[in-house]
């Protein structure tokens, strides 16, 4: 068996030792009482970095998501978001027996919810009375796994911005790997995500941490957010042995985000000439066409390679800090021999 080369997910981040050997021990202290140092260094750096008044560490991408949504709206309100978003492609049942909430999924033309869309889901029900669910927030996502990690357009962020205004709603970005979606557009994280009331953003995704997620919005939201991160069971004691090494990889998350995006680039410029590309490869993700997914990601796995089968007929492939260029390059000779 040759060496495994790991396309799977981004999420599959191995701890190092010298993750460990950089933290200081002294700086952590149980979080549930404040005494952290480790997790408020992170979160000062988080807030700083996305352009908002607060941040709150959070164990997961998923319970950022929930306690943000249940920050902007109570129950029976209305969320508008788009099909294949993760709050609603993976998230709807912890929507609605978290919060309460309702969701207003549309299906847009290529996996963008535009202003124009978000108008139309809301105009397409009963509005008349406030005997009806009320829409009183818009959740967008950036990058957009479900359509190829393709990235959430700046203009149209403000387009949503300027609609969210007019209508009286909250903009919420799912920003799982939002800095991958920065590279791509080469504009500062607090400049691209300027609309946004709240986000959420993955460490153990884009940037290679082993564990936790950011929530970042007004600091009167932050600070309900914490109730609820109780509520869920969210708040944990020695937080700071996971948010030191996270906060380490933030620090780099230029360089590591850009090579990531890189490589994917290079992984979907070889294997377009034997694949047909689903959706344009914008940020760390490739996904190609295929006639019995599941039975190519069996054969890939007998060569070496790993991957996703996503959908019965799309495969797909991820790259992380788990793979080198030479690596990427490896697998795409190995795919295109398997098609």
């Amino acid at each position: 068996m040759p060496d495994i080369i790991d396309l799977r997910s981004d999420t599959l981040t191995r701890v190092s030792k010298s993750d460990v050997e950089t933290l200081d021990f002294a700086k952590i202290g149980d979080d549930c009482y404040g005494e952290d140092r480790y997790v408020r260094e992170l979160e000062a750096y988080c807030a700083d970095l996305f352009g908002k008044e607060a941040a709150l560490f959070m164990p997961s991408g998923t319970m950022s998501n929930q306690v943000g949504l249940r920050c902007l709206a109570g129950p029976g309100d209305e969320i508008v978001t788009e099909v294949g978003y993760h709050i609603n492609f993976f998230e709807s049942s912890a929507v609605s027996a978290n919060s309460g909430l309702v969701l207003n999924p549309y299906h847009s033309a290529d996996g963008i919810l535009t202003a124009a869309d978000a108008r139309i889901a809301i105009q397409a029900k009963a509005r008349w009375s406030n005997l009806y669910a009320a829409p009183k927030v818009v959740a967008i996502e950036s990058s957009i796994n479900t359509y190829g990690g393709i990235v959430y357009p700046a203009a149209e962020m403000l387009r949503m911005r300027a609609l969210c205004d007019e209508m009286g709603l909250s903009l919420y970005l799912d920003g799982a790997r939002v800095l991958n979606a920065c590279s791509h557009l080469d504009l500062s994280p607090a400049r691209y995500l300027g609309p946004a009331d709240m986000l959420n953003f993955c460490f153990s995704k884009g940037v290679g941490a082993p564990f936790g997620s950011i929530l970042a919005g007004p600091a009167r939201k932050i600070e309900a957010a914490k109730v609820f991160r109780k509520w869920y069971g969210g708040c944990l004691h020695q937080s700071g042995l996971m948010a030191g090494i996270a906060l380490d990889k933030m620090r780099r998350w230029q360089q590591v985000t850009q090579e990531d995006n890189e490589k994917a680039r290079i992984l979907g410029d070889k294997l377009s000439a034997a694949a047909r590309l689903k959706y344009p490869v914008e940020t760390n993700m490739v996904f190609i066409e295929a006639a019995d997914a599941k039975a190519m990601v069996a054969r890939l796995a007998e060569r070496g390679v790993l991957a996703l089968a996503w959908k019965p007929d799309l495969v797909r492939f991820i790259s992380s800090s788990l793979v080198t260029r030479g690596q990427v390059e490896r697998a795409a000779d190995i795919i295109r021999a398997s098609l």
